[in-house]
């Protein structure tokens, strides 16, 4: 290699470089995220263990995201990527004992016969009358039951 031929080379890595940054600046394109945090509540006492699931309410086929509530019935879910989705319907599902009494963290609601605490119409995003706007820090729910 020759001095004359050194820099043509260090001029040709580099555009080489370049075109490869500039290639790769899309690729990390960040993604959207929203933190999304509440509170549901069972005939107007919190509940542990409420599964809330979040679906696309143009698409309530389309799942989002779902938690649990915890002892004092709150949940926060953070990170969530949501893409062009915003409007969502909310839907909830508490399996208990036929007494309303939470079942046995050891055994699962098909194990057993279980009922749901949750009217049907709130179990069905379909028909759940439950919507929201996400992202949101303060969504509140109390699920009217027979059996709590």
């Amino acid at each position: 290699m020759t001095k004359n031929e050194l820099p043509l080379i260090r001029g040709w890595i580099s555009g080489v470089l370049c075109v490869a940054a500039l290639l790769c600046s899309g690729c990390s394109q960040e993604v959207e995220t929203a933190r999304i945090r509440g509170r549901v509540s069972l005939n107007g006492a919190p509940r542990e263990g409420v599964e809330v699931t979040f679906w696309n309410e143009g698409q309530t086929d389309q799942f989002l995201f779902s938690t649990a509530t915890s002892a004092d019935g709150t949940f926060e879910v953070q990170n969530i990527a949501l893409g062009d989705v915003r409007q969502c319907v909310v839907t909830f599902s508490k399996p208990a004992l036929k007494n309303g009494k939470d079942l046995p963290t050891d055994v699962k609601s098909s194990e057993i016969d279980a009922i749901d605490l949750a009217p049907a119409i709130l179990r069905d995003p379909k028909k759940s009358p439950v919507k929201t706007t996400v992202p949101i820090d303060d969504f509140q729910y109390d699920i009217t039951s027979g059996k709590s």
